[in-house]
């Protein structure tokens, strides 16, 4: 697989000038794909980033809105472990960029953010907003959680390393989100996804959290450890049913 990045500029007569780009291997995967394809766009029902507030830092509150940057975009869910509170209704905490349950939460740009896949999703019952550099993807005729893992898998990652841009930063622009093609399961097989990452993954990432405001540190790595390694095995029947 296609698991290496880099950096990837254009020319000004709209050609790729990174040979990455050309990379056969790419079309390839695209290739191998069993089920229908069609792009993220078609489910996407709002897309937006967090507030660019300039010249200043928020105040951090003891009450407020959970500021997510892209630092608390855990691999199996949303950790705000040490996140800024802003004060509702600041310049940090624009209503549009609230996340609603079942949000796709995904780092736009960064070397150790976009490039490394940090997405995830936020199942959250309490008020947050993204920072500047964090997406909210909202979605509608598709299960957000089968859209998770699928965007865990190597076969999306093929996409996203194809298409990211920029020189010296990576990013991924809303457009090239919209394009980003997504492998389309039945219903059930949505489901069964949904109720996996649900049951396994996600009550354990809770589990992890719970031990960490514990202080039981050790404890909490482990629960981290397993959940992860359940989400894993998501992500591996997905790959499974798209193009093994």
């Amino acid at each position: 697989m296609l698991t290496t990045f880099v950096p990837q500029n254009d020319l000004k007569d709209g050609k790729r000038a990174d040979p990455g780009y050309w990379h056969p291997g790419y079309d390839r995967i695209f290739d191998t794909c069993r089920r229908p394809l069609r792009p993220l766009g078609d489910f996407i029902t709002f897309l937006t980033y967090g507030p660019i507030v300039t010249g200043a830092a928020p105040t951090p509150q003891k009450q407020g809105v959970t500021l997510l940057n892209q630092g608390q975009l855990a691999r199996t869910g949303v950790d705000a472990t040490g996140a800024t509170l802003v004060e509702p209704g600041s310049p940090w905490d624009l209503a549009r960029a609230r996340p609603q349950p079942g949000d796709i939460l995904l780092a736009l740009s960064g070397v150790a953010s976009v490039a490394k896949n940090r997405v995830t999703i936020f199942l959250g019952d309490y008020p947050a907003v993204v920072g500047s550099f964090v997406d909210i993807i909202r979605v509608s005729g598709i299960d957000p959680l089968y859209v998770l893992a699928y965007l865990k898998t190597e076969y999306a990652w093929a996409q996203i390393h194809h298409i990211i841009n920029g020189v010296g930063t990576p990013n991924i622009s809303f457009p090239e989100i919209r394009d980003l093609r997504i492998a389309v399961l039945t219903d059930a097989e949505q489901q069964a996804v949904r109720m996996q990452y649900l049951d396994s993954v996600h009550a354990e990432h809770l589990a992890a959290l719970a031990a960490r405001r514990q202080g039981r540190a050790a404890l909490a790595a482990k629960r981290f450890a397993t959940a992860w390694a359940r989400f894993e095995g998501i992500i591996h029947t997905v790959e499974a049913a798209i193009w093994y």
